[in-house]
């Protein structure tokens, strides 16, 4: 990779996640297993990449491309997010003993995700998603490279790496459980892993994993006080929220060390 320009790459790399989400369209609307996780990871590995290889793609069309990504990575986020809810929700009554209480506590959340899913469907109907449809079509056909994309695929991919990890220490240095580390964390493993750093991809997602898992039993528990579920309910998720932080400070040491090195 080292001789290689980096558009090459890059060219690669986009064209393949372009097809990821142009692919993962139909399973999703279907909303066949886990069609929608999918869909949605691709277009956040799509967006990442593109921002963080945004000095060697050209700006507008990448601007443009990545707030379409970022509004249909909403629109999907919202059914996604309502369906783990709905699934955590349901094995931690079955653990406690308590599955009587989810017509009360579950069934909400199911009806929702169910009323996500048919926004997500009628939104594929509309001007906004002909739009996108048309922005990967021309991104799958051709990347709009810049000229920095003649450089080393070797050492492009070395300098981009480095940014990443000094942009989740920075957030880190702000707040270790934010929102934003979380988001800078997803980035870097989905920049690691489209250029291939094993290493840097698992920590990331160590990262964004131990982050997401925070802020899914938060969510969890805001819904549970809420719906009045018992506190024995709502204290055991927050127990399992505080446990999804353990670690945390070990794994953002290897990053530490990664960006000393």
């Amino acid at each position: 990779m080292a001789d290689t320009p980096a558009g090459d790459l890059l060219t690669r790399v986009i064209g393949d996640l372009v097809a990821d989400v142009r692919g993962g369209r139909e399973p999703a609307l279907a909303d066949e297993p886990d069609a929608v996780h999918l869909l949605r990871t691709s277009v956040r590995r799509l967006r990442n990449v593109l921002a963080g290889f945004g000095r060697y793609v050209e700006r507008r069309p990448a601007r443009e491309l990545r707030a379409h990504l970022a509004s249909y990575g909403a629109l999907l986020g919202t059914g996604r997010d309502l369906e783990v809810r709905a699934e955590d929700c349901r094995r931690l009554l079955a653990e406690l003993g308590r599955s009587d209480l989810e017509p009360v506590l579950v069934a909400p959340l199911v009806a929702a995700h169910d009323g996500a899913h048919r926004v997500l469907r009628d939104w594929h109907a509309s001007p906004d998603a002909g739009m996108l449809d048309r922005l990967l079509a021309r991104w799958a056909d051709d990347v709009p490279l810049t000229g920095r994309a003649g450089r080393s695929a070797g050492k492009v991919t070395a300098a981009v790496l480095r940014a990443e990890v000094r942009r989740v220490l920075d957030r880190a240095a702000e707040g270790e459980t934010s929102h934003d580390v979380r988001k800078a964390a997803r980035r870097l493993r989905h920049v690691a892993e489209a250029v291939g750093d094993p290493g840097l991809a698992r920590a990331g997602k160590d990262v964004q994993g131990r982050l997401g898992d925070h802020r899914d039993a938060l969510l969890l528990a805001s819904h549970l006080w809420s719906a009045g579920a018992p506190a024995v309910v709502v204290a055991r998720v927050e127990a399992a929220a505080s446990r999804a932080l353990e670690g945390l400070p070990e794994v953002l040491a290897v990053l530490r060390e990664r960006d000393g090195s």
